[in-house]
């Protein structure tokens, strides 16, 4: 709570009095922390726009987040996605499937829209590709940078 106070000072005092906080300055002063960033990522996948979804990678890779962490929340994300193409297609309940707490059912529309970017295939290979990497980065097959770049660019 005290870090949503802070980036909503931040704002408050950047457009000044009278001022309108648009979302162009949040994107331009709030600090995103790396899930929100991973939806950015995801969106761009979706829309197809590898420049963009290389440019998100490689702007987390910049700032210092390790390369693991950014493995790990891409698939999980990706997991998630694929439990809500899943659920559709068997009508069940996304926010038990996903383990939902009722302050985060505001992201099952979030999700819904990033799943509907990819058919259910692309999902599930999108993972066991991610799971492979992890493994062949960890018998020293291949760099993790270059390996996630590689799986961005085949599913955009």
């Amino acid at each position: 709570m005290q870090d949503l106070i802070n980036e909503i000072r931040k704002q408050i005092e950047y457009v000044g009095e009278n001022g309108k906080i648009t979302k162009e300055t949040i994107d331009m002063l709030c600090i995103k922390k790396i899930e929100s960033i991973i939806f950015d990522l995801t969106d761009n996948l979706g829309k197809k726009n590898i420049a963009k979804a290389l440019e998100v990678l490689n702007n987390l890779i910049y700032n210092k987040e390790p390369i693991q962490k950014i493995l790990i929340t891409l698939y999980n994300h990706f997991k998630k996605l694929y439990i809500i193409k899943l659920c559709e297609k068997y009508n069940q309940n996304v926010t038990e499937s996903l383990n939902l707490k009722p302050n985060q059912t505001f992201l099952v529309s979030k999700y819904k829209t990033q799943s509907s970017y990819f058919k259910e295939q692309e999902l599930r290979s999108i993972i066991e590709e991610l799971i492979n990497l992890d493994s062949n980065y960890k018998i020293g097959k291949i760099d993790l940078n270059i390996g996630l770049e590689s799986i961005l660019c085949r599913y955009c």
